[in-house]
C-alpha cells in the first residue's frame, strides 16, 4: 500500500507540474492578445472583448497555478481534507475552462458583433446614403461588403474607398474582394485557435489529476487504517 501510496503521489506531482505549466502559457497568451490589439483597433473600439478575454485568461492562469502550489503542499502534509479541496478545484477548474471554451467556440463560429450587423443592414437599405460602420470594418480587415465586393455592385453602388488597399480605388487590382462576415469569423478563430487547444490540453490533465487525487486519498486512508489496526 506504501508504494501504491508513493506512485500516485509521483503521478499526481507530474500532473500538477503540467497543469501550472499549462497556466504560465494561459497567462502568456493573455499577455500576448492585449499586445496584439492594434491600435487602430484601440481608435476605432474594436477590440470586442478581447482586453476582457484576456484579463480572463491571466486570472484563470494565475488560479490553475496557485492550484497547483495547493495541490503539491497537500500532497507534502498527506492531508486529507486538503486533497479533497484539490480535487474539488480541479473539477471547479475544469467546467469553468469548459464554459469558456464553449462561449468562444460559439464566438468563433456564429456570433457578429452588433456594429458590424448593423453595417451589413445599412448596407442593404437603398435609401441609407454612406456607411460608416461597415467602412470601418472594411478598412481594419480589408474586405468589402457582407459576401464579397460584389454586394455593392448588385446595388448598383461604387465600392467605397475603404475597399481598396490605402484607399486608393484607381488601380482595380487594390479592390479587396473578400466578404467582411467571413473575415471577421477567419480573425476570430486564428485569436482563439490556441486557447482552444491549451484548455483543451488543460481539461484533460485538471480531470486526471482529479481522479488521482481521489485514488490518493483512499490510499492514505487505508494505510491509516492498516497502521491502526496492526497497532
Amino acid at each position: 500500500m506504501y508504494c501504491s501510496t508513493r506512485l500516485l503521489k509521483y503521478v499526481l506531482c507530474v500532473i500538477s507540474g503540467i497543469c501550472a505549466l499549462g497556466g504560465c502559457l494561459l497567462i502568456w497568451y493573455g499577455a500576448w492578445l492585449l499586445e496584439s490589439l492594434s491600435e487602430e483597433q484601440r481608435i476605432m473600439g474594436l477590440d470586442h472583448g478581447e482586453d476582457l478575454a484576456a484579463v480572463l485568461c491571466i486570472l484563470l492562469g494565475t488560479v490553475i497555478i496557485v492550484a497547483s502550489i495547493f495541490g503539491s503542499v497537500a500532497m507534502a502534509k498527506d492531508s486529507k481534507t486538503l486533497l479533497i479541496c484539490y480535487a474539488v478545484l480541479l473539477v471547479l477548474l475544469l467546467i469553468v475552462q469548459f464554459v469558456m471554451v464553449s462561449i468562444s467556440y460559439a464566438a468563433s463560429r456564429e456570433s457578429l458583433p452588433d456594429s458590424l450587423r448593423q453595417g451589413f443592414d445599412e448596407l442593404w437599405d437603398l435609401q441609407h446614403d454612406g456607411n460608416s460602420t461597415l467602412n470601418t470594418y472594411e478598412e481594419w480587415l480589408h474586405c468589402c461588403g457582407r459576401n464579397s465586393a460584389e454586394d455593392y455592385l448588385h446595388l448598383d453602388k461604387m465600392p467605397p474607398p475603404s475597399c481598396c488597399l490605402d484607399q486608393d480605388c484607381s488601380n482595380i487590382l487594390g479592390l479587396f474582394m473578400d466578404g467582411c462576415e467571413n473575415k471577421f469569423k477567419e480573425y476570430v478563430s486564428g485569436k482563439t485557435a490556441n486557447f482552444h487547444t491549451l484548455s483543451w490540453f488543460l481539461i484533460l490533465f485538471e480531470f486526471a489529476g482529479s481522479v488521482t487525487t481521489c485514488y490518493l486519498v483512499d490510499s492514505i486512508r487505508n494505510h491509516r487504517d492498516r497502521i491502526r489496526f496492526y497497532n
